[in-house]
């Protein structure tokens, strides 16, 4: 009878040991994954500073304003959001040229693209910072923030130029945790500068 209860005992504690085991190995795989994603950004975009969130099935659709329709694009894959290490634009006098926008984008999506080689790519820039560099918009086009709401599936994305763009993401788990990374990207306080 003691040897049962012996048995059951090394038997309860190594239950959790095996347990511990996989956590570790699972967490060993989210972390290589997240390198190899690092790695595969940064050769799109050197200015990558810290992978925040990615989700492996995304789908980008764009709005047409004359037909008023959504648009499926050739893109589709593993889609990720991330910090970049920004530049602030000089002070020359000027407005900010596109280019300084470019080097001003604190956050990327990257979507790396399973259909061909071309990738989408957009820069976020938090509102506040974007109202402070480019009071009247972008090339004064009156475009004064970024947008992105949740509408049914989609994750909807306004860009600086006026293009919508929908991401659609399959796990609606991942489409919560990434929109609500996208509001306080855009919604983030121009302290960071």
């Amino acid at each position: 009878m003691s040897g049962k209860v012996t048995s059951q005992r090394s038997s309860q504690r190594q239950t959790p040991e095996v347990e511990q085991e996989e956590l570790t190995a699972q967490k060993a795989l989210e972390l290589y994954r997240n390198a190899l994603n690092f790695n595969v950004i940064s050769r799109y975009d050197e200015f990558i500073k810290q992978l925040l969130y990615h989700t492996s099935h995304c789908v980008i659709y764009k709005f047409n304003d004359e037909t008023q329709e959504w648009v499926k694009t050739d893109y589709q894959g593993t889609l990720a959001l991330y910090l970049r290490d920004f530049k602030v634009p000089q002070n020359t006098g000027y407005p900010p040229t596109y280019q300084d926008l470019q080097n001003l984008f604190c956050y990327g999506l990257l979507l790396l693209n399973r259909n061909n080689p071309e990738c989408f790519s957009l820069g976020l820039l938090p509102n506040k910072i974007i109202k402070h560099f480019f009071p009247h918009g972008l090339n004064n086009m009156n475009i004064l923030e970024m947008d992105v709401e949740l509408n049914d599936n989609l994750i909807i994305v306004k860009d600086l130029v006026g293009d919508i763009y929908g991401l659609w993401v399959f796990n609606e788990e991942d489409r919560m945790k990434l929109y609500k990374l996208l509001e306080f990207c855009l919604s983030n306080d121009s302290s960071m500068l």
